[in-house]
């Protein structure tokens, strides 16, 4: 059997896999198979084609995907939690907060955390962050 459609089906089957998950995690294997395209076509032993295929695969892994994988984090934009959407939009508060109190945002009911001076009813508050599920908020 020739090595040649070993490598072949190892480099599509990588670029499937890649394009499948959208990784560029297995992109690095289709790199080091055509490295051992180019040793088969230039004659070389099984063991040299697989040493090359397993050298260039891991090398590229190791220095390309972090590269790769930083770039894409700066480019596409980060989603935000729902409520990381909130901070910083303001309410009147229907109810006293001391110091937790249970607000509905939105439609969804949420635990609010004082972080100020006292919260009567009717107060205008303002949500100035997260602290776990908890919205944490201050009065203006």
């Amino acid at each position: 059997m020739s090595y040649l459609f070993l490598w072949i089906a190892i480099a599509l089957a990588a670029l499937f896999f890649d394009m499948l998950t959208s990784a560029f995690l297995f992109i690095w294997f289709s790199a080091g198979s055509l490295v051992a395209i180019i040793a088969y076509f230039l004659g070389a032993a099984f063991i040299t084609q697989f040493l090359l295929f397993i050298i260039v695969s891991t090398i590229l892994l190791i220095i390309g995907y972090p590269i790769v994988k930083k770039t894409i984090k700066k480019t596409v934009p980060k989603t935000l939690k729902q409520e990381e959407g909130y901070i910083g939009r303001e309410f009147l508060i229907d109810e006293d907060v001391i110091e937790k109190a249970i607000m509905k945002v939105d439609g969804i009911y949420w635990t609010v955390k004082n972080d100020g001076e006292a919260i009567n009813k009717g107060d205008r508050i303002k949500i100035i962050g997260l602290e776990g599920n908890k919205l944490v908020v201050k009065k203006i």
